[in-house]
């Protein structure tokens, strides 16, 4: 199966750890929970965090795949704009 890799971009500093998940639905799904958590550094700064798709993992094979530039999703700000509604 192939998977997407993701990360979160930091506006004041660089690109965070990658992570894996299902497809695109699934992976702004996890981050809109992130981003809507209380205490999340996120939530207080959400003009800083922007959500990106970097490439896809494929399980079988170990085959990485990169996107470049990487496809820019949404940010944070857009997962509280949600949460109003």
């Amino acid at each position: 199966m192939t998977y997407g890799i993701y990360v979160i971009r930091d506006a004041k500093t660089t690109f965070m750890l990658p992570t894996v998940d299902f497809n695109n639905a699934s992976a702004m799904r996890n981050f809109e929970h992130a981003v809507r958590h209380p205490d999340s550094l996120m939530k207080s700064h959400p003009n800083d965090f922007g959500f990106y798709r970097v490439g896809s993992f494929d399980n079988e094979t170990g085959e990485i795949m990169p996107e470049f530039p990487p496809q820019f999703i949404c940010d944070a700000t857009v997962c509280l704009r949600k949460e109003d509604e």
